[in-house]
């Protein structure tokens, strides 16, 4: 009880302390800035000079205050803003932010020395800590071309013959969750993110590694918490001082070891693949391999080959990248299934007459309606509030707005332009059908394979793709738009093909709140639970 006391009375005289000493020097510093020496300051002028260091802490506090509400902050800003560059403050760092496409294309095309959107990711990931000491550097330069090199051809040229793979995996890993899951009150419910973030990373490792690695428990035990375990560790050492961020990381990553276990998995594995590649030039037999190790390895500098260690840094790193916004995405998608029945139906009926050859063989680019749907539910959800991230390298100015310095980001306001009606007719309202393509609509409603209610009737909203990069910021922007993404697309159609195919679907509470925001992002909560009855059982 004492040392409560104590403690507390400790605590309340820092503050205290704290508040005098900021006070103090803010008077003082504002008092030595504007001095003038020939005259002594006016009444207005002292009240303004001691009112100083209060604005200066309500600023502070509103900076730390965007770590809980940073969308509701940005948002506000944006509406304020009225189409013009605004700052935001946030603990360690100030943003400025864009809404005007005319900005965004300014800022796609300064160079990497200039902007970086690696530098934003570092600082972001604290890679040193969260990947097993990759030392990124603070622009991408050629170093990056192998890794796009495998996402955007490799990959995605492989599309055809990994998706059905993928989806008799995951159409069984979903079976054995479903069946493990409690009955409540005679009622079985399931938590929906689990199943998402599950699914998603076992659909990655065999699409990345190959099926061997998929059947190592260890290995993907540790691949599914890493999401988690790195923006933690990242997290808290952005908000310590630099001078703490060594022991503290070292100390961190030692408990939080889902890296180590990734790369200690992996290296031997490309150590192999670099062994059999160097047999091969000599014209030995070596096995054929198709997967995103080899592909880095092979797209690596030929002058100057990747060890080892170089590739897994760089699969880990794509690791993070593929999980985390695809798991997202795909979870918000399933509660807004949940929350607009009326387009379950004719969602099956688009799966069930194309069928799933056809969906594999077009690499993931059929079913156009859950493509709309998907984008649609990504507009008023997103993952993100902000697109587009870049940490300036040098000073940077906007053609008729403000200038960052070294250190300070610019980013676009993503979430404000998808809510906005300059941008997106009626804003506030769900339209499942919004992106699709007008011909296809009335060619479906005359079929009557959808409700003619479900066909929108919306002034400023022109067909495009889930994938589309021209109106759209969720893959970010121009040059540096994700390489991966026609590869996240297939997958997420996939999970809620299968949802929609194999499950009648409610969610438990539909009143309950399903996420939450930290810094810029939204997450789902994992508790969020839905009622799953196969569809053979409700027939």
């Amino acid at each position: 009880m004492l040392l409560a006391q104590s403690s507390t009375q400790a605590f309340e005289a820092i503050l205290l302390s704290s508040v005098a000493a900021v006070l103090f020097f803010g008077i003082q510093s504002a008092v030595h800035a504007s001095s003038d020496k020939t005259r002594a300051p006016s009444t207005s002028r002292i009240l303004s000079l001691c009112l100083a260091p209060v604005a200066l802490f309500k600023r502070r506090a509103r900076a730390w205050m965007f770590l809980i509400n940073g969308p509701e902050q940005i948002q506000e800003a944006y509406d304020k803003a009225k189409g013009k560059p605004f700052f935001v403050d946030v603990p360690e760092n100030r943003y400025l932010v864009v809404s005007s496409w005319k900005h965004i294309k300014e800022i796609d095309a300064a160079p990497d020395s200039v902007l970086s959107l690696q530098g934003a990711a570092k600082e972001i990931l604290q890679p040193k800590y969260t990947m097993s000491s990759f030392n990124w550097l603070d622009k991408r330069g050629a170093e990056g071309t192998p890794l796009i090199r495998t996402l955007r051809t490799m990959l995605t040229n492989h599309l055809p013959d990994v998706l059905p793979d993928i989806r008799r995996a995951m159409s069984g890993l979903l079976d054995g969750m479903y069946a493990s899951h409690p009955v409540i009150n005679g009622v079985k419910t399931s938590q929906l993110y689990p199943m998402v973030i599950k699914s998603i990373s076992h659909s990655n490792a065999l699409a990345f590694f190959g099926e061997d690695l998929v059947k190592n428990e260890k290995f993907m035990k540790a691949a599914t918490l890493f999401i988690e375990q790195t923006l933690l560790i990242a997290e808290v050492l952005r908000l310590l001082p630099k001078s703490f961020s060594n022991p503290i990381g070292k100390f961190l990553s030692s408990r939080l070891n889902s890296s180590k276990i990734i790369f200690d998995t992996l290296h031997p594995i490309a150590a192999e693949r670099i062994d059999e590649w160097a047999k091969a030039k000599l014209g030995y037999d070596v096995p054929e391999r198709k997967d995103c190790i080899q592909w880095v390895m092979e797209s690596a500098p030929k002058a100057k080959p990747w060890t080892a260690e170089r590739i897994v840094y760089e699969l880990i790193a794509l690791w993070f990248g593929s999980v985390h916004i695809t798991s997202t995405t795909v979870c918000f998608a399933l509660h807004d299934l949940c929350l607009h029945p009326e387009y379950v139906e004719p969602l099956r009926k688009e799966i069930e007459t194309a069928g799933w050859d056809k969906f594999d063989k077009s690499g993931g680019k059929c079913f156009p309606l859950l493509d709309s749907f998907m984008k649609e539910s990504a507009r008023l959800t997103p993952v993100e509030s902000v697109s587009t991230r870049r940490m300036a390298l040098q000073p940077f100015q906007l053609s008729d707005g403000p200038k960052i310095d070294v250190g300070q980001w610019v980013c676009t306001a993503a979430r404000g332009m998808m809510n906005d009606a300059a941008f997106f007719a009626s804003p506030d309202e769900f339209h499942g059908f919004r992106f699709a393509n007008p011909s296809l609509l009335a060619s479906a409603a005359e079929k009557n394979l959808i409700p003619a209610g479900l066909v929108p009737e919306l002034t400023n909203s022109a067909a495009s793709a889930f994938t589309d990069i021209s109106d759209w910021q969720l893959w970010g922007t121009g040059k540096c738009a994700c390489p991966g993404r026609y590869y996240a697309s297939a997958v997420m159609k996939i999970m809620l093909g299968l949802f929609l195919t194999k499950y009648d679907m409610q969610l438990t509470d539909r009143d309950a709140s399903r996420h939450f925001a930290w810094r810029t992002f939204i997450y789902p909560y994992e508790g969020t639970t839905a009622i799953l009855t196969p569809r053979e059982e409700a027939a």
